[in-house]
């Protein structure tokens, strides 16, 4: 069964909005992540009222000194600190009665250094991994790898292949906009990467990215006149090719950023696009 949510990552603290995010889209689940602890009971409050089913992301609560995840980073003291905040999410999804959680995977790398290697950076992936499943099947709550980069290290679909393969108790999170990126980052075929991890694949993060516009606004809602000759995400064809192998289970997240000036109209063509080329597939 294929389910649509929406992140809250598109209002982002702005709990006011929350009635409004739902109605993008009449959507009845939520991707909900990086609240404070002040403010995560409010956002939980409404998801209890309204009736809503939701997804973790990781950090949550998101603490002051919480920064960027550190998954695979050869610094003990901040994989440690990715872990443990990926550990108090899963803590709050059993509170809360989360779906899943996701996490994401590698550190970002902006640029080669001397003292790493790809053999060391996958070897941090798989001991991570190995604690993150232990704690998923502990808590009785799925837990998603979510592609991000650029990592020079840990960027290959070989890479990502080989960490679901040696746990299977993990699932993966395609996060398209990561995946454009890195495709132009590294020159690779964003169709084989897809493919290769269909089978892996439980969500989906669907917005749109250019190098220039994610420095600009970040995540950009996905939208038909986003044309792939113009450098965005071919979002149509990265679908149809990870639903032709995986269709059993699968929940499409709209994950989008509030500083892109798009109107409502706008936001919702695109979700309405992407809805019907999911549901034809």
């Amino acid at each position: 069964m294929i389910e649509f949510s929406i992140s809250t990552s598109f209002i982002r603290a702005d709990v006011s909005g929350l009635r409004q995010l739902m109605s993008l889209g009449d959507f009845r689940k939520l991707e909900i992540g990086f609240y404070d602890e002040e403010t995560l009971p409010l956002v939980m409050d409404f998801a209890t009222q309204e009736g809503l089913r939701y997804g973790f992301h990781d950090p949550l609560p998101r603490l002051p000194h919480d920064t960027y995840p550190f998954l695979t980073d050869p610094d003990d003291e901040k994989r440690w600190r990715t872990l443990d905040s990926m550990y108090r999410t899963l803590q709050t999804a059993v509170h809360y009665g989360a779906e899943y959680v996701i996490g994401h995977i590698p550190s970002v790398i902006w640029e080669p250094q001397v003292s790493l290697t790809e053999e060391r950076i996958i070897e941090l992936a798989h001991n991570s991994c190995d604690q993150l499943t232990l704690w998923s099947e502990e808590a009785g709550i799925p837990f998603a790898l979510e592609n991000v980069g650029p990592n020079p290290y840990f960027f290959q679909v070989d890479a990502f292949v080989e960490v679901m393969e040696a746990h299977p108790g993990l699932e993966f999170c395609l996060d398209i906009g990561h995946l454009h990126l890195m495709s132009v980052y590294a020159g690779f075929d964003s169709l084989d990467f897809v493919t290769k991890l269909a089978t892996y694949t439980s969500i989906i993060h669907v917005y749109n990215a250019t190098p220039e516009m994610y420095r600009k606004y970040h995540h950009v809602p996905a939208h038909p006149s986003q044309r792939p000759e113009n450098g965005w995400a071919d979002i149509p064809a990265i679908l149809e090719c990870v639903l032709a192998y995986q269709k059993a289970s699968m929940t499409v997240v709209f994950e989008y950023s509030p500083q892109y000036p798009a109107d409502a109209a706008f936001t919702k063509e695109g979700i309405e696009w992407v809805k019907g080329v999911v549901t034809e597939e």
